[in-house]
């Protein structure tokens, strides 16, 4: 009997470090609140809307150590609406992402799936629309710094980070016989963290890409989501179903001691736009910060310059934003904010456009006039 336990007890030794290796984990976020429009297409607008700070979701994520420093790893996540729990990016199960690979310390990391693109991975985190949601975007998420849509079929690598540096080089399948590069994605990324210095640059360029982002913001062109179709009338009316999208995107964090500053650049461009046959372009300048007034409370503010051009009617848009926030947090995973945003729409003959998708399931939430204001209060949970 005491040799049986003894070789339990070798045995439950020698398994133990092996089987923490592996390990699966289940997370998610519930962010709900209520948010105000003072003219969605001509109206004032109250809305019990979900996932403005973060998209509300749950997921899984693991590894197994296959040995030599190498591991399978596995990511699934679900995006969802709390209040009337239907599913996200157009009703897919795992709409947020999916995907599978392998990482090494030494070598990087390689995965193969539904995925977060090059100026996602890079240049958002230097976005104020990063750090606190959707509605701080640059006007109606034109350059997608706020993930609207994912990339299917894609391939993407990630380099280890060497004296502070990280490379990213991402490219996605079209699937379509006879034409290879149709409805196909390429991309890269780099960026560099040392102390309290962030550096992220990340380039993008889709083809076709109405038809290939169904969960995105564009106008017709094969998407198959009624909620993600924007209005005519906004900026997403200026592109409409283009032949091709390419964003440029680069910025920079600095923390000093309570305070964390940011600012970022971004270019995008539309080919054939509207089936003009001509292309449509937009910059954006941003600058913002945020300080940290207690361990729990923090106020944010930036503002962001937005100027295109629509080649085909020589327009001139011009977007200047205002954002705020007011976050406070109840516990380590559960936090409360009031957030505010003005818009006005210099010039260019459009409206005011602070992210028309997420006020109305046809997308009509542009102002009618060259002015717009938007309000939220909510509370957001992590597990």
């Amino acid at each position: 009997m005491k040799k049986s336990l003894i070789a339990l007890a070798v045995t439950s030794a020698i398994a133990a470090p092996a089987f923490a290796q592996n390990s699966v984990t289940l997370y998610g976020i519930i962010d709900v609140g209520i948010t105000y429009n003072n003219n969605a297409g001509g109206h004032a607008q109250w809305l019990a809307q979900d996932g403005i700070v973060q998209g509300s979701r749950w997921g899984l994520k693991g590894a197994e150590d296959l040995g030599g420093g190498t591991k399978a790893i596995f990511q699934l996540e679900n995006g969802f609406h709390p209040f009337n729990g239907k599913l996200g990016q157009g009703g897919l199960e795992f709409g947020r992402q999916a995907y599978v690979g392998l990482t090494n310390n030494q070598f990087g990391t390689l995965t193969l799936g539904r995925q977060y693109d090059p100026v996602v991975d890079n240049a958002q985190p230097t976005t104020f629309n990063g750090q606190w949601g959707a509605l701080f975007s640059h006007p109606a998420d034109i350059d997608n710094t706020d993930n609207g849509f994912r990339v299917n079929n894609a391939v993407k690598y990630v380099s280890p980070r060497f004296v502070g540096l990280q490379g990213e080089a991402f490219y996605a399948f079209g699937g379509q016989a006879g034409q290879f590069s149709n409805k196909s994605t390429i991309g890269a990324g780099l960026n560099y963290s040392a102390g309290p210095l962030y550096i992220g640059a990340g380039y993008f360029y889709a083809k076709n890409p109405a038809a290939q982002f169904a969960d995105g913001n564009f106008y017709g062109g094969g998407n198959q989501n009624p909620a993600a179709v924007s209005p005519t009338s906004g900026i997403w009316g200026l592109v409409g179903a283009p032949q091709n999208m390419q964003v440029i995107s680069a910025g920079a964090n600095y923390t000093l001691g309570p305070v964390l500053f940011g600012g970022n650049f971004t270019n995008v461009k539309f080919d054939n736009a509207n089936n003009s046959g001509s292309s449509v372009w937009f910059n954006s300048y941003e600058l913002w910060g945020q300080y940290s007034l207690t361990p729990a409370a923090t106020l944010g503010a930036g503002y962001t310059f937005t100027d295109g051009k629509v080649d085909s009617t020589g327009q001139r848009p011009k977007y200047g934003q205002l954002n705020a926030i007011a976050d406070y947090a109840l516990s380590k995973r559960t936090d409360v904010y009031v957030m505010g945003i003005y818009q006005h729409a210099m010039s260019g003959g459009v409206t005011a456009d602070i992210y028309a998708p997420v006020f109305g399931s046809n997308g009509n939430g542009a102002s009618t006039t060259s002015n717009q204001v938007v309000a939220r209060i909510g509370m957001r949970h992590k597990f």
